[in-house]
């Protein structure tokens, strides 16, 4: 966690250097230049096999900085970054790995531990094509994706104050990809994201994937 905050905090820095000029241009058209996005949400994993039993709140979040390139004289812009995203994947399960198959398999837990979860974290280019109103009190609505790349994932388990990780999940897809949308009014929006790409390798695992619902703030 320490090495994410150093770079969220160096990544922010070095937009705000290199992008100053060009906010003040694009201030004067839209409002605000929207090169900072914090999204929060709440993960529902679509394809997830009945063997799992999922907690009903599964958090996740991220933070990314943009560069926004304008269509001209319109209300429409291309917009395209860095950031990091993770997921909390809570449940009460086992993952088994086949040593014949090598596939991962959820195998539902007898106890019930104080945590158990999966931590995911990615690396993610951002691209979106948005639309915003020409004013400081913007309306603004945007379609586009991300890809990534997974840079730490482990199971976490806590049971009578007793904790455990366990790194590197067994023939976990280090490559993510998806669509996302965002639609709102100043600097509160609604978020979406829906993962096209599997958690697991292909035959690896069950087939997968997360869909993100929450707010997103972009306070500048």
């Amino acid at each position: 966690m320490k090495n994410l905050f150093t770079f969220f905090i160096i990544t922010v820095f070095s937009l705000n250097l290199f992008a100053q000029e060009e906010d003040l241009k694009l201030s004067s058209r839209f409002g605000k230049p929207d090169r900072l996005m914090v999204d929060i949400y709440n993960d529902v994993w679509i394809g997830a096999p009945d063997t799992i039993d999922f907690k009903g709140y599964n958090p996740g979040a991220s933070l990314s900085v943009v560069k926004d390139f304008p269509f001209g004289a319109s209300n429409f812009s291309f917009a395209i970054g860095l950031g990091i995203g993770t997921h909390n994947m809570r449940y009460n399960a086992h993952i088994y790995t086949n040593p014949v198959t090598f596939q991962n398999y959820f195998v539902n837990r007898v106890d019930t531990p104080t945590l158990h979860k999966m931590v995911l974290s990615f690396v993610d280019v951002p691209l979106e094509i948005r639309f915003r109103t020409k004013n400081d009190d913007v309306f603004r609505f945007a379609v586009g994706g991300k890809i990534g790349y997974n840079i730490n994932n482990h199971i976490k388990h806590v049971d009578n104050q007793v904790k455990e990780k366990t790194f590197n999940v067994p023939y976990l897809n280090k490559f993510r990809y998806g669509v996302t949308a965002r639609v709102g009014y100043k600097m509160y929006n609604l978020f979406v994201y829906y993962g096209l790409s599997t958690l697991f390798e292909k035959t690896r695992g069950p087939e997968m994937a997360p869909l993100s619902i929450g707010i997103s703030f972009i306070p500048f």
